[in-house]
């Protein structure tokens, strides 16, 4: 069956004046009729031929007709991300997702008001009512902290949401709410953003605590390598020590005070650095 919304790897078959014909692989016609979705000769590739695998994008035309194309979605069925809007109209906002026809934000689905030309948080998802594809941006009823299945240390994919008191609310693999503490974010991150994140602690009440690097033991031994590797690059020395500011640390190592701290002792425990008043040696 055809995934609306989503990558489907398809068969080329017939070709048309209109483009190509791509069915499932192994499908089989029902009541004399095989199911089949029209790319549009415009998004063929080269080298296309009758039973050639290719990977599509699959939604809705304007006539709501199946449609395939090689353009490359900003958001899929099943994800969030930051459109924005590029038509109000009486039944809804179309907002841009970087495909040829809009996709549709109804009213009803609009957590406020939304305006021309701005970007807004949205989740896609298909609705089975309607058989479309839609968006809306009530996100919490998609993404929640319910049946949280991950682990300390666990590399995660972040994506950038909005700044509260505490820190960065972000999206954690498209399904959880997390929260990058402040005080240990050293880089500019942008809404919609997708950075590489890891796991620090699920609490009990659902909240999820992430950072951008490893915690404990194991983010030591990865900078261990991260450090040696910068004195070398240094001529051997490296003008940081225990007073540096959390800022000029991740300026010169691209990493925090604290895990700075846990692989600075383990190298010293191991007689491989030597400490100044104001620098790191090689021994």
């Amino acid at each position: 069956m055809l995934q609306f919304g989503k990558y489907n790897t398809l068969l080329v078959g017939r070709r048309s004046e209109n483009g190509f014909y791509l069915t499932e692989p192994g499908a089989v016609a029902v009541e004399g009729v095989l199911e089949e979705v029209l790319l549009p000769k415009k998004f063929a590739i080269p080298g296309m031929k009758e039973g050639k695998e290719i990977t599509v994008f699959v939604y809705k035309d304007s006539e709501d007709r199946p449609v395939a194309t090689t353009q490359t979605p900003l958001t899929m069925v099943g994800q969030v991300a930051y459109l924005a809007v590029k038509q109000q109209t009486s039944v809804g906002a179309f907002l841009d997702w970087g495909l040829d026809k809009d996709l549709f934000l109804p009213f009803r689905e609009q957590e406020e008001p939304v305006v021309v030309g701005e970007k807004y948080l949205v989740y896609t998802y298909f609705d089975f009512a309607s058989k479309r594809i839609v968006a809306t941006s009530n996100v919490n009823k998609f993404i929640k902290n319910r049946e949280v299945d991950l682990k300390p240390n666990e590399e995660v994919d972040l994506m950038i949401c909005y700044d509260n008191e505490v820190g960065t609310r972000v999206i954690i693999n498209q399904k959880h709410w997390g929260i990058l503490f402040k005080n240990e974010v050293f880089v500019k991150l942008e809404k919609g953003q997708h950075v590489k994140g890891f796991v620090k602690k699920v609490r009990e009440d659902g909240k999820i605590d992430v950072a951008m690097q490893k915690q404990g033991l194991d983010a030591a031994k990865d900078i261990k390598d991260i450090l040696l590797q910068k004195l070398k690059e240094h001529g051997g020395s490296i003008k940081l020590n225990d007073d540096s500011p959390p800022e000029l640390v991740h300026q010169m190592l691209g990493i925090s005070k604290k895990n700075f701290k846990k692989a600075v002792g383990m190298l010293y425990k191991e007689a491989k650095i030597e400490l100044t008043d104001h620098y790191i040696k090689l021994k």
